[in-house]
């Protein structure tokens, strides 16, 4: 797995390639630590190039979620993949968190939210 952090019209976009599993939680975990930082964090994960997420992957999804929450941020899911879709809907996950068509839309969305 490999990630990428950059800023786009100040919203943090995190380009995650590579599968999101136990192998890799630590790594990742990391990074969403990194790019939650700070007050009110707005952040788009990019799971265009993920084809597969685990439970360990799903619960850092949530965790991320929670977190930007608790500092009244949010964080999007942009271009999820039909495998990754479907473990969201199977683990019901896809109710808690917000998925968008693609980054443009989530760094747009979160703009448009922001004070």
């Amino acid at each position: 797995m490999e990630s990428h952090l950059q800023q786009r019209d100040g919203v943090t976009v995190l380009r995650v390639v590579g599968a999101i599993d136990v192998s890799q939680a630590l790594a990742l975990r990391d990074v969403l630590g990194e790019a939650l930082a700070g007050p009110a964090p707005r952040l788009v994960i990019d799971l265009g190039a993920v084809a597969f997420v685990d439970s360990a992957g799903v619960g850092l999804l949530v965790t991320a979620h929670r977190r930007a929450a608790q500092e009244s941020g949010e964080v999007l899911l942009a271009d999820v993949q039909p495998d990754v879709a479907r473990i969201l809907e199977l683990t019901r996950t896809d109710r808690l968190l917000t998925v968008v068509r693609d980054v443009e839309a989530g760094v747009a969305a979160l703009r448009a939210a922001s004070p």
